[in-house]
């Protein structure tokens, strides 16, 4: 289940998503781009491995920007909380160049500190989700006060011209429109988002579609895609592929824990 940060953690932190995953044996899951990067939270689980680096994931880490999907598997059942944070959350809250996280996942005590092992541990033995996100608004209140690094007024107003934009927009019209230096965005993308603007353009929009394909007749995907800005079925199709793994129809037909996390 999704719910939201506390009012002053907007700024920061999309969402957190609380669920289980019931497994008799391994299971296969696919996690693909949406523009955000994370922190995760697992509980019980037997093992948790990432097919990219064959290496067992911790049972907390946090994890960059995607710009190719990571496919894992899970043995057992785990229960999982996800502090999915806002394009330049992570460089707000660790001051590290975002590129440096982009398609990695990284323990989260070497990056957030000691203190990330007490609140794993607090999650663990929390009565229920409510009492979860309590904790979490508590704890991350506390990071992000008076932090040194936070948003670009340039990479903030670029995010927000593009989301109005649903993605249907080209990096050098943003710039344009918002008086803005497109190799000086370009360079501050790398540094505070760790993908290009053209890839998070990309992803704003496929997201875009997806969230159209929820209310409409999937047998227009087409259209849908014609809607989200897409140039012709190919171009949705194409560009779809290249994010997700497979087509949209096929990805409509998956279980999925959230958006970008699926079972394959």
């Amino acid at each position: 289940m999704q719910y939201p940060p506390s009012h002053n953690l907007s700024r920061y932190i999309k969402h957190y998503l609380v669920f289980r995953i019931t497994n008799n044996d391994k299971k296969h899951y696919r996690h693909f781009a949406n523009g955000h990067s994370g922190l995760v939270f697992t509980f019980n689980k037997k093992e948790l491995v990432s097919l990219y680096s064959k290496n067992s994931l911790p049972a907390s880490f946090v994890f960059g920007q995607v710009s190719e999907y990571q496919d894992f598997f899970v043995d057992g059942s785990t229960s999982v909380v996800i502090v999915l944070l806002q394009p330049l959350g992570l460089f707000a809250l660790t001051g590290i160049r975002s590129s440096t996280f982009t398609n990695r996942i990284e323990e989260a005590s070497l990056i957030l500190g000691k203190e990330i092992s007490g609140l794993h541990e607090r999650l663990f033995f929390s009565s229920n989700a409510i009492e979860m996100i309590g904790l979490l608004n508590s704890f991350f209140v506390e990071k992000f006060d008076g932090l040194a690094c936070d948003h670009n007024p340039y990479v903030s107003s670029f995010i927000s011209l593009a989301l109005q934009k649903k993605g249907n927009v080209l990096v050098k019209d943003v710039c344009s429109q918002l008086g803005l230096n497109e190799r000086k965005v370009q360079r501050l993308f790398s540094e505070q988002i760790g993908i290009t603007p053209k890839k998070l353009l990309n992803n704003i929009r496929l997201h875009f579609f997806i969230g159209l394909t929820k209310h409409r007749d999937q047998n227009s995907l087409t259209n849908i895609g014609l809607e989200a800005g897409y140039y012709d079925q190919a171009h949705l199709i194409r560009e779809f592929k290249k994010t997700v793994g497979f087509n949209p129809s096929t990805y409509l037909k998956t279980n999925r824990l959230a958006v970008n996390l699926i079972q394959i």
